[in-house]
């Protein structure tokens, strides 16, 4: 027997290994890892199943959310394209990842169990400290067009005022325990592996996986082209800034996931921000609420019976908190309007035309959009006439 076959964490010959996430918490790095690897990971009888790095649209398809780039959920058909791969793969072991998977409330991963064999299924949470993961998922919602600030957004969803219910949608995710229960109920608790992530160490993850689907070591790899750092509070709010202006105007959600979301946004994380730049750190006040939460949580995901790779202590960790507001005192920075404004730049494709480029002697200026009628008569007619001189000499 090899020390791969002897490992306690190794999955059966068969297993289809698919990994939920949730949101923030090293999802991007490990899928990137996965696709990148794959020709080595099908050489050692493991398929990553799709033709996507993140299959997002199948999740999304199946949990009934909406896609980033519209308000329409994704057609079923990617949901039995993503089933169709895994029943036609011919390797031992099968994997995905896809923190929109988090999203399946009881009946949802009920039925994304019997899709993919519930004698086959084996699913995979990571789990960072909450304290780490609330100031992540407040970037993730403004990076998606959302205008509240920090300090409201938060009390939503630890506090609300006038008795108001903490914010559903975060704690549908973000509520690990019963996250982790659900499955382990589902599919037994043999067949959840919860792991923990070790911030000092940033490959754990890769190699918490490799044991998983029996990969030697080092197969996986962070991919050095990756930028997804956190934003700090100066950049989240110039993009926020951005997006008021943007509702504003109602323009479409798919415009925005294009110039902003997967555009400037991304941009924005090249740039390399000076040390005393505050960062987005949780408010005095939370700390309690937070820790009391974690606390809860942690001792609950003990109690499952479900296998633990790494320390669930570590997700109790006091989180760094902020004494005083920090929003109100910001100033947004030129280097970080520059960055943004490149990005937008690049996003909008004006960087790579070859007209745009060619100067603004054949362009009209955006202001004309609100000319008058005689106004817009004259641009009419001046066009014309720059055609006409174009092309009388050459008939002379």
């Amino acid at each position: 027997m090899s020390i791969q076959e002897a490992d306690p964490l190794l999955l059966p010959p068969g297993a289809r290994l698919v990994h939920i996430g949730p949101h923030k918490t090293g999802t991007t790095s490990l899928q990137a890892a996965l696709w990148n690897a794959r020709p080595a990971m099908v050489e050692q009888g493991v398929r990553y199943v799709g033709p996507w790095r993140n299959p997002s649209n199948p999740a999304q398809a199946i949990t009934g959310r909406p896609s980033a780039y519209s308000e329409e959920t994704p057609p079923m058909s990617y949901w039995h394209r993503l089933v169709g791969a895994f029943a036609g793969a011919q390797e031992p072991r099968t994997v995905v990842s896809s923190e929109f998977f988090a999203w399946a409330e009881p009946a949802v991963a009920r039925r994304i169990a019997e899709d993919l064999d519930p004698q086959r299924l084996h699913i995979a949470v990571t789990l960072r400290p909450l304290g780490r993961i609330l100031p992540s998922m407040w970037q993730q919602n403004v990076q998606a067009g959302r205008v509240q600030p920090w300090g409201r957004w938060l009390k939503g969803v630890l506090d609300p005022p006038g008795g108001k219910p903490p914010n559903p949608s975060f704690w549908q995710v973000h509520r690990h325990d019963r996250q982790v229960g659900m499955w382990a109920e589902i599919l037994g608790p043999d067949r959840v592996t919860v792991v923990v992530i070790d911030e000092r160490e940033h490959t754990f993850v890769l190699r918490a996986f490799e044991r998983l689907l029996g990969l030697r070591d080092a197969t996986l790899a962070l991919d050095p082209t990756l930028v997804n750092r956190s934003l700090t509070m100066s950049e989240v709010e110039a993009v926020r800034a951005f997006n008021k202006l943007f509702q504003q105007r109602e323009l479409p959600r798919a415009l925005y996931a294009r110039i902003m979301r997967l555009g400037a946004a991304q941009t924005l994380k090249g740039r390399t921000p000076p040390d005393d730049e505050a960062r987005v750190l949780l408010p005095a006040w939370a700390e309690a609420p937070v820790a009391t939460i974690q606390q809860e949580m942690t001792t609950n995901i003990a109690n499952a019976g479900v296998r633990i790779v790494g320390d669930l202590e570590r997700l109790s960790a006091p989180p760094a908190v902020r004494e005083g507001k920090v929003e109100g005192a910001l100033m947004i920075s030129p280097d970080i309007a520059g960055w943004l404004g490149v990005g937008v730049l690049d996003a909008s494709g004006a960087a790579n035309n070859e007209r745009m480029l060619a100067g603004p002697k054949d362009l009209e200026p955006l202001a004309s959009i609100k000319l008058s009628s005689a106004e817009l008569l004259g641009v009419v007619a001046l066009r014309a006439k720059r055609r006409l001189t174009k092309w009388w000499p050459r008939r002379s």
